[in-house]
């Protein structure tokens, strides 16, 4: 049994890392790439690795692009809509977790439903909306269209079922109300799931090209999605360049999974085991 355990867990290690090293070769190609100039990238014997590091792809990218710009306008947007998209998340799944009414269920299984609805779909609808709205080219046009997320509400509900029913007796107990219970004593040990959600939203909504793209018309308000799509002209791409982008828009969302990743493991373990 020993030797068929470590054979399982050899096993299990080499899978593991095959797949790690197929996720992340996309992105070590991209890298490499950002380094070389554009006869090194087109030569018949391609290269992971450019046999000389240089930096003119990324300089291309701060001259051809309003990158600062751009950066700021992510972060600006993603750091605001995730921040809504929690608090609006918390306090729906506190409903639905907590409360008794009438329709509770189907509110429920409607409001999980729209995660079956490709966003796509009501594309058009939405624009037509934001327009009337005058929201075009606005943060709050890009913003309004992220705040709500049932995947978060279904997960922080799940979180909040698993939380001890005596907890919320013994405060009510003690005079707690509904709005005290859920600043003083829910949110607080809720912690894990809070940042998971908040990591989770970050990294997606930073990804986000579509709508972005579609609500702005001035290079001002791009996020760095639709900024780097400028780099491809009619003339021909240049490939090292858009790398560079590429990988300059990477970064973000890398740092904050790595910095965070400990808070993002805890909150999906603790969210199944009280599950």
């Amino acid at each position: 049994m020993g030797k068929r355990r470590i054979w399982k867990s050899v096993l299990y290690q080499a899978a593991a890392t095959g797949v790690g090293l197929l996720v992340i070769f996309p992105v070590l190609y991209a890298l490499g790439t950002s380094f070389m100039k554009s006869t090194e990238i087109l030569s018949l014997n391609p290269r992971m690795l450019p046999r000389r590091i240089d930096f003119s792809n990324y300089h291309a990218v701060w001259e051809n692009t309003m990158m600062l710009r751009f950066i700021w306008n992510s972060v600006f947007v993603t750091t605001i809509t995730c921040c809504l998209r929690v608090v609006t998340a918390a306090l729906a799944a506190y409903g639905y977790a907590c409360f008794d009414f009438k329709g509770k269920n189907l509110f429920f299984y409607l409001t999980v439903g729209t995660m079956l609805i490709p966003g796509e779909a009501t594309l058009l609808t939405n624009y037509e909306t934001i327009s009337k709205l005058h929201m075009i080219n606005t943060y709050q046009g890009i913003i309004i269209m992220f705040i709500g997320s049932a995947t978060s509400v279904f997960i922080m509900r799940q979180y909040f079922l698993g939380v001890s029913a005596s907890i919320k007796e013994a405060s009510e107990m003690d005079g707690c109300g509904d709005i005290r219970f859920f600043t003083r004593i829910l949110i607080p040990i809720s912690k894990p799931i809070l940042v998971t959600v908040f990591i989770t939203a970050f990294v997606e909504i930073w990804n986000v090209y579509l709508w972005p793209m579609l609500i702005t018309n001035r290079n001002e308000m791009r996020t760095v999605q639709v900024g780097i799509a400028q780099l491809n002209s009619s003339e021909g791409s240049a490939y090292g360049v858009i790398m560079a982008g590429a990988v300059i828009v990477l970064i973000p969302s890398l740092l904050v999974f790595i910095i965070f990743q400990k808070q993002i493991i805890n909150g999906m373990v603790t969210g199944s085991v009280k599950g």
